[in-house]
């Protein structure tokens, strides 16, 4: 198995991406055998030129021109729509501020208090829906944690907080 090189034509795979040189006649001749390849018992061939596409040269002008156009047009359409005036500072502050209320102070005390009323008697869906509200509501939850406490507190007399260590001497649990 014998493997002779040979002259073959370019493939045009990304032609169209790089800008092709207009070549003069003496490089012309120069260039008429192409790229050296590996091709099985053949001779090497001559490839003819071919002209330049005329409709990539019409595509690239349709680009240019519709950029200028675009560029050109762009500040008079936004002065005709009259949506040019943005919210001014102290309005994106006062709704954010209140938004921020509402997240973080308002709303985790409504979850906790219906998470402890359904805690026993919900189903699957009301399960999901208060793990999602959970899931959105975590910074603020997280926020309201230590205060919200639905056990009767303190269990031990002797304790002042919640979080206080009890006695030894004193049961954690009443006996019934």
């Amino acid at each position: 198995m014998s493997s002779s090189w040979s002259f073959v034509a370019p493939t045009l795979q990304f032609s169209f991406l790089l800008p092709r040189p207009q070549l003069s006649p003496s490089l012309h001749q120069s260039l008429k055998w192409n790229r050296l390849s590996i091709r099985k018992n053949k001779a090497p061939r001559c490839v003819s030129p071919k002209p330049q596409s005329s409709q990539l040269d019409k595509f690239t002008l349709l680009l240019q021109y519709g950029t200028i156009l675009a560029a050109v047009e762009a500040p008079s359409a936004m002065a005709v729509t009259g949506n040019n005036m943005e919210e001014d500072l102290v309005t994106t502050l006062v709704s954010g501020g209140i938004v921020a209320i509402l997240y973080l102070f308002v709303i985790p005390p409504i979850i906790m208090n219906w998470l402890r009323l359904r805690w026993y008697k919900r189903k699957f869906l009301e399960t999901y829906l208060q793990f999602m509200c959970v899931f959105i509501f975590f910074p603020g939850l997280m926020l309201w944690a230590p205060f919200l406490n639905f056990r009767k507190f303190p269990r031990d007399p002797t304790m002042e907080y919640p979080w206080s260590t009890p006695k030894d001497d004193v049961p954690l649990y009443k006996s019934r």
